[in-house]
């Protein structure tokens, strides 16, 4: 059963100031209603995904599916099993496009990728391995050559030599060749504390770059230091965005622990099943006790960067989605930016809603009750 309502969206229009003069024009939106509503109740929502015939692909890592959901009629129905064999996955997270209609599903349990046909079955897995790193790696995004879009740990490349910094590459499969798009600010390295039982391994909230990659081969990067979006194109041609206000914002005891509680939820950190593959959180590490413990020993940016570490979304208009930090309980707004680097649209969503996938028309919601319970919305974007 769906409920639709009337999706409503307030819009205003606003003259940005940039050096004294107009930059660009945006709209402040303000979500309101979702047109559809899907009854199911999800565990943990990780990746969505629009497919052509309205209908969404979507996984629950802590439940262990990859279903395929119908706004229409309500149904929902799993597609393949999890497990460790060639056709199956543990732990599924992100969905994402590839040529042909296909989706490359991120197996993260069994630390491989997983290719899904558009008649909706799995065609293969696989550990994705470049040249002269020897543990398998994820990706971020394929272009329509199939080219795999994804950054390189600093733990793994020799980071000392670079401070925090990461590599953004793009890797060609079927020709063995990697290609650098970036070097950009990684996560802060915190500080070496001998009597931490559990550690974040990075400082939360402190500023750090971003990216994402369409199916053209654009590449854009969010500038945490100086906030902007500046594009590569895909000849490797750089454009430098405009430079966007950002609020200095606070960390409180309150967002430390609404983090922590993040972390572990949606951390592999309960170490390896024994199967050998990764395994999600135990429930005594979720504990509000063992959390308040982690978030008061650890360390964390005294003020927020200008943008939380949710990665950014590239839009099928190939504008890019980016949001705004903010205090825990505060509604979730996305600065959205156009392929110059204009920020020309800010979207605030309903309260208690976090963003997870955009379509054609529409925005792809998750609303979670208090029983952690969570579910899926759909909201008009015109």
């Amino acid at each position: 059963m769906t409920t639709k309502r009337r999706s409503t969206w307030i819009g205003t229009t606003i003259l940005l100031m940039v050096g004294g003069s107009a930059a660009s024009s945006q709209t402040i939106v303000t979500l309101r209603a979702p047109t559809a509503t899907l009854t199911h109740d999800f565990s943990q929502i990780r990746g969505v995904r629009e497919l052509p015939d309205g209908r969404v692909l979507l996984t629950d890592r802590l439940e262990e599916r990859l279903v395929v959901a119908d706004f229409a009629s309500g149904r929902v129905q799993v597609i393949g099993r999890p497990g460790r064999g060639p056709l199956e996955y543990h732990l599924p997270t992100s969905l994402i496009p590839m040529s042909g209609d296909s989706t490359l599903l991120i197996d993260e349990g069994n630390s491989r990728l997983v290719v899904v046909t558009p008649a909706l079955t799995i065609a293969r897995s696989f550990s994705l391995r470049i040249p002269g790193i020897g543990v398998a790696l994820s990706a971020r995004a394929v272009d329509a050559q199939g080219r795999y879009y994804l950054q390189i740990p600093g733990w793994i490349s020799n980071a000392r030599e670079r401070g925090d910094s990461v590599w953004v590459v793009r890797y060609d499969l079927r020709r063995a060749t990697v290609d650098t798009i970036a070097l950009i600010q990684g996560a802060t390295t915190p500080p070496n504390r001998n009597d931490r039982q559990l550690g974040i391994p990075f400082v939360p909230f402190a500023p750090q770059d971003g990216w994402a990659a369409g199916a053209d081969g654009r590449v854009a990067i969010v500038r945490a230091n100086e906030y902007r979006v500046d594009w590569r194109s895909a000849d490797g041609r750089m454009s430098p965005g405009i430079a966007v206000p950002s609020d200095r914002v606070p960390v409180t005891m309150a967002d430390r622990v609404a983090f922590t509680r993040r972390f572990i939820a949606n951390s592999p950190i309960g170490g390896r099943d024994p199967n050998g593959g990764m395994s999600a959180a135990p429930a005594e590490l979720l504990q509000e006790k063992t959390i308040r413990e982690v978030a008061a020993r650890n360390t964390f940016a005294a003020v927020m960067g200008p943008f939380t570490q949710a990665a950014p979304l590239v839009a099928i208009d190939g504008t890019l989605w980016v949001e705004r930090s903010g205090h825990v309980g505060t509604r979730s707004t996305w600065d959205v930016f156009d392929a110059a680097g204009r920020n020309v649209r800010r979207t605030t969503l309903p309260a208690g809603r976090r963003l997870v996938a955009l379509g054609r028309a529409s925005a792809y919601l998750v609303a979670t009750d208090d029983d952690g319970l969570e579910r899926l919305e759909r909201y008009a974007l015109r």
